[in-house]
């Protein structure tokens, strides 16, 4: 894992201290990974076009050493982000959990970010692996809005009976499944090249 590089994107009320981000972060910087855990500009207020260009400005490396975990809102942040690099562009991998595409049941505010959609085909061309964690009891993004995210970018889907939105107040302060797809993904990688 020495030579890649692993951007953790949080999302909606969040910060890189929440959740399970500092252990995932540890523990892939542990296994000699660079990893960055961008702080999301105004999170309790998000801003399609405010995240989607601090992403542009903050994510240095689009290559196929680098792969991202994003959770919540930061999953369609980065897809919006990551349409907008060159179609030359092939990254590592994309690790999405709890990641939705379309307007969720109850918070309205979310809503600017997947009005616009985002460019499927650009994204499954830029990043050959991708993978999508769930919770069937997720009572924030509803399980059948991750699904139908797998299916749109035809990823590994990676359903767990439970794990809510996989917050801290859920019991996460670790996410070893969300490790073990990263590190399939980066194995899978050294193994092509």
């Amino acid at each position: 894992m020495k030579d890649a590089a692993v951007y953790i994107i949080h999302g909606y009320l969040a910060s890189p201290s929440h959740h399970w981000f500092p252990w995932l972060k540890r523990q892939l910087a542990a296994e000699g990974a660079q990893v960055f855990v961008p702080p999301m500009p105004d999170p309790e207020h998000p801003d399609p076009a405010e995240w989607i260009e601090f992403l542009d400005a903050n994510v240095h490396t689009h290559d196929e050493r680098t792969f991202f975990v994003a959770h919540g809102l930061g999953c369609i942040a980065l897809l919006r982000h990551l349409e907008r690099v060159s179609a030359d562009t092939r990254i590592g991998g994309l690790v999405l959990v709890s990641g939705f595409s379309e307007p969720l049941p109850g918070l309205p505010l979310l809503d600017a970010f997947t009005l616009d959609g985002y460019d499927v085909e650009h994204i499954t061309r830029i990043a050959p692996r991708r993978t999508v964690l769930a919770a069937l009891d997720d009572s924030i993004v509803p399980y059948a809005h991750s699904e139908r995210l797998s299916r749109e970018l035809r990823a590994k889907l990676v359903t767990l009976p439970t794990g809510g939105h996989f917050l801290e107040s859920d019991g996460f302060t670790e996410l070893p499944v969300a490790l073990n797809e990263l590190e399939s993904m980066i194995a899978d990688r050294r193994r092509t090249h």
